[in-house]
């Protein structure tokens, strides 16, 4: 997409939540009150739908022959059983693609075209939480919000009128992100497909709790992953000595809760599991979680931490930490602290690498990393046993010629 496109898709989105913003205190939408408008099997009828539909499909086309895909079979398979416990039979229609982007998001087209950020999974404590994202995210597939926020853009400006389906995707595939594919489809077909009112958010937050508590998931995950997201950003302006403002403009982000929305939220969750009762069991799934994602943990956290936010990143891992530090997660609260490099942080980026090494999952790269420290701090009989050791984990390394040299061999 190129700036002037993006800067007015951006000028649109600004537009739809302005108006949000400005709407009169919105009653609690309750989950019992919504019925799904989706059934197994769906097509649209009308020209409206049909032409958005083939603007999806096209834009699906560009994004499953993009390289910014995860191509993890297993992975895939994992988020689609999470979608399938919560929506059974209607899951079978969505196509599921894991974006390489460390924003945290997700959206399900019309088409049934769902999309998943890394960095979603990066900030997941439990499949629950997942599953609360999913959910909220199925909450605007089942209940049609995109054709009804369309219709509704349509009617109130004649810049909206028509339905058309832009050229070919100048990216051919090879963006930087997503969205730069997205010149397949009209602008206007963004803001519709992505930009909901606080009506919609509100509704898609109600739906995704019936949804959890069907499906034996604790519905007060879902507040937990907003609160996680704000104090995330707030850190992250805290560190940079900014005032936190909830600026998510990307076209695709499901933007954190008002302070409304998370009061419902729990509102909703607590009533929910106690009409539940205590024979009814929430499960987190944890443990499910962790080995499905174990795999792949360390890509997304490099993914994190390469963006250079320290406040964000030390806020990640210790929200991550709360359920229990780990090796993997101690080597990159290092990498965190040797990246931002304010002083005392050598020192701190040392003791967690030597916390990391003491696990028995410690990446590879933490036995290296304590090991130069160990170097540096003059302790060379305990860097090069840990040098060793990196070499042994990865003998094929990229950077095994240099640790050799480091080493005199």
């Amino acid at each position: 997409m190129d700036s002037s496109h993006r800067r007015l898709v951006l000028r649109g989105l600004c537009a739809c939540a302005l108006y949000a913003t400005a709407r009169s205190a919105l009653a609690r939408v309750l989950p019992s009150q919504l019925t799904p408008l989706v059934s197994p099997g769906y097509k649209p009828t009308d020209t409206d739908e049909r032409g958005i539909w083939q603007a999806c499909d096209r834009l699906e086309e560009e994004l499953a022959a993009s390289n910014l895909l995860v191509r993890n079979d297993a992975l895939k398979a994992y988020v689609r059983a999470v979608t399938g416990r919560l929506l059974g039979d209607t899951a079978a229609d969505l196509r599921l693609y894991i974006v390489r982007n460390p924003e945290f998001n997700a959206s399900m087209a019309p088409n049934g075209m769902t999309i998943v950020h890394t960095g979603l999974l990066a900030r997941m404590r439990n499949e629950a939480q997942l599953a609360a994202v999913i959910g909220h995210e199925s909450g605007h597939y089942l209940l049609r919000h995109s054709v009804r926020n369309w219709r509704d853009l349509k009617r109130k400006s004649a810049t909206m009128a028509v339905l058309a389906i832009g050229g070919a995707a100048a990216t051919g595939g090879t963006g930087t992100d997503w969205y730069d594919i997205a010149n397949a489809i009209n602008t206007a077909i963004l803001l519709s497909l992505f930009s909901f009112s606080r009506e919609m958010e509100s509704e898609a937050d109600a739906y995704g709790l019936k949804l959890m508590a069907a499906a034996h998931y604790p519905p007060a995950a879902a507040a937990q992953v907003w609160a996680q997201l704000i104090d995330e950003r707030k850190a992250s302006a805290a560190a940079r000595k900014k005032q936190y403002k909830d600026k998510a403009m990307s076209i695709v982000s499901t933007h954190p809760p008002t302070a409304e929305r998370m009061t419902d939220l729990t509102q909703s969750a607590a009533e929910l599991e106690r009409a539940a009762g205590n024979g009814e069991h929430f499960d987190n799934r944890r443990t499910e979680w962790l080995a499905a994602v174990a795999p792949v943990r360390s890509m997304l956290l490099d993914e994190q931490i390469k963006l250079n936010d320290a406040g964000a990143s030390l806020y990640l891992l210790g929200s991550l930490a709360q359920d229990g530090w780990d090796g993997t997660l101690r080597y990159y609260e290092g990498e965190a602290y040797r990246l931002r490099d304010e002083p005392g942080d050598g020192a701190r980026a040392a003791d967690s690498y030597s916390a990391a090494i003491r696990f028995s999952d410690a990446p590879p790269e933490a036995y290296r990393a304590h090991g130069y420290a160990e170097l540096k701090a003059g302790r060379t009989e305990e860097g090069r046993r840990a040098l060793a050791r990196y070499l042994e984990l990865e003998p094929n390394a990229a950077d095994a010629a240099m640790v050799h040299f480091t080493l005199g061999q």
